[in-house]
């Protein structure tokens, strides 16, 4: 368990530092580039999402969960991602014309293009980065990460600056693939010069083709509300759609983000070694929805004031959206780690189960109320509906591979939704005191005494509940000591 804490330390610390980046070079970008620009970028990673999903071919999950991995494996995955990689690369590069009339924009023709180069570089990062996974070397994979992560902001950002428009960003994107391919491959302790293969092809392809199908599939619909919008209302309301769900990004993309990496090859080792999942699954989820509800609450109350903060004034037409997508991502957190719990125990048969059948159905909902609406709001909503089903359906088909102790479980949510109110309560007056749904951003100050008496009340209230993540001995190393009285 200690190493785990480790690994979550460090995942955290990369993660934190990697939003901070990401926030200042999405603060500088925001500001440099029009929302017709940004939206531009948007719907180019859209189109291509498919070949996204493809140039992996689940060979990073897979050389995570297999048992006895040996060199013929990471050989075989090298090769299937190098081949895959070649290909997507063709096939987008000789459609981007064809892409770019569709959506009667110009500037769409070298943004895929640029773009269009991750899949030859992207190869050579996923298998060192996946080896380091499964190594539970997170300090060294936080090094690597950030490395890249400043590489490619730094690009970015400076020819945004420079007046290049939107295709900084593009270049910016295979900067930081390009920089995260060489320091992964230098920070793995051994360094072997391995040529792709294909002996073990069979073994790979029976795991890749069901985790491909199923990231098919929700890649399909990630990115259909940014391809409808974008057709059907153009590409300023595509990116209005980008940064009011980028506040929900926040906790449930960029934080979430460093706890499934650790959670899942934890998760895996756990299985290997025969330990019990149920209890070390009911523990993530119920940290988990302590930090996210509280988060997403406070992201609501302070829409106006977080926007103008992150972005400024051009994308105050977020704000109404904002309160739906952080309840969105709030539902979601009660099952944001059921995937990886399935895919560690070696069934990831459910899990494009899963995806088959909740995917398709939030594709649709979203398809049908942009086109029958054309509401940003109701697309909105629409999202909101389809994570509420999705909950259920994953606690039922993970009851298939491991039974649910929905009890513990509910108790523990109950915990959480206690800390998060009272949290949340001394913001939530400030609130209501200036009016909610104001036009007038509140003044800087007052957004900064609200957020530390969120922190401070949240802290009193894990202490007081003695919820489950306030007897966590890492946290409890970074809790006051008056706390711990």
């Amino acid at each position: 368990m200690s190493s785990i804490r480790r690994a979550l330390a460090f995942s955290f610390a990369e993660r934190y530092l990697l939003l901070a980046i990401g926030l200042g070079s999405n603060m500088a970008i925001a500001r440099l580039l029009t929302p017709e620009a940004i939206g531009i970028y948007s719907v180019s990673l859209a189109v291509i999402g498919i070949a996204q999903v493809l140039r992996d071919f689940g060979v990073a999950n897979y050389l995570i969960q297999e048992r006895e991995l040996s060199d013929a494996h990471v050989r075989t995955a090298f090769g299937i991602t190098l081949a895959l990689g070649a290909t997507m690369f063709s096939v987008v590069f000789l459609a981007t014309p064809l892409i770019a009339r569709l959506y009667g924009e110009p500037a769409m023709l070298a943004t895929l293009r640029v773009c269009a180069l991750n899949f030859l570089t992207l190869p050579f990062c996923t298998i060192s980065l996946t080896l380091l996974r499964r190594e539970m070397a997170f300090k060294r994979l936080a090094v690597v990460n950030l490395l890249a992560a400043a590489s490619g902001a730094g690009v970015s950002v400076g020819l945004a600056y420079l007046g290049h428009g939107v295709i900084s960003l593009a270049i910016g994107s295979v900067a930081m693939n390009v920089v995260t391919g060489a320091c992964a491959w230098l920070a793995r302790q051994q360094r072997k010069l391995l040529l792709p293969g294909f002996s073990e092809w069979r073994s790979v392809m029976r795991f890749g083709a069901q985790n491909s199908l199923a990231g098919i599939v929700t890649s399909v619909s990630m990115d259909i509300n940014d391809i409808a919008v974008g057709k059907l209302m153009g590409f300023e309301p595509v990116a209005i759609l980008s940064r009011a769900q980028g506040l929900m990004n926040l906790f449930h993309r960029d934080l979430m983000q460093a706890i499934r990496n650790v959670a899942y090859p934890a998760y895996a080792q756990a299985s290997r070694d025969g330990q019990p999942l149920e209890a070390l699954y009911i523990s993530s989820v119920t940290n988990v929805t302590a930090i996210a509800w509280p988060f997403y609450g406070f992201a609501s109350l302070y829409a106006l004031e977080v926007l103008r903060l992150l972005f400024g004034p051009q994308w105050d037409a977020a704000t109404p959206l904002v309160p739906l997508f952080c309840l969105a991502g709030a539902v979601a957190a009660i099952a944001n780690l059921a995937g990886s719990l399935i895919m560690a125990a070696g069934r990831i048969d459910l899990v494009t189960k899963v995806e088959l059948i909740f995917q398709p159905l939030r594709a649709l909902l979203i398809v049908v109320v942009a086109v029958l609406l054309k509401s940003l709001a109701a697309c909105a909503v629409a999202l909101v509906v389809a994570l509420i089903l999705q909950v259920p359906l994953l606690y039922r088909v993970k009851g298939q591979c491991l039974p649910n102790d929905y009890r513990a479980l509910f108790a523990n949510l109950l915990s959480s939704a206690k800390v998060a109110l009272l949290a949340l309560a001394l913001p939530a007056a400030v609130a209501l005191y200036a009016g909610l749904g104001r036009q007038q951003a509140l003044p800087l100050p007052v957004l900064l005494l609200a957020a530390l008496a969120c922190i401070v009340s949240w802290l009193l209230a894990l202490v007081w509940l003695r919820h489950p993540l306030a007897q966590d001995p890492a946290f409890r190393r970074f809790m006051p000591r008056w706390l711990q009285r």
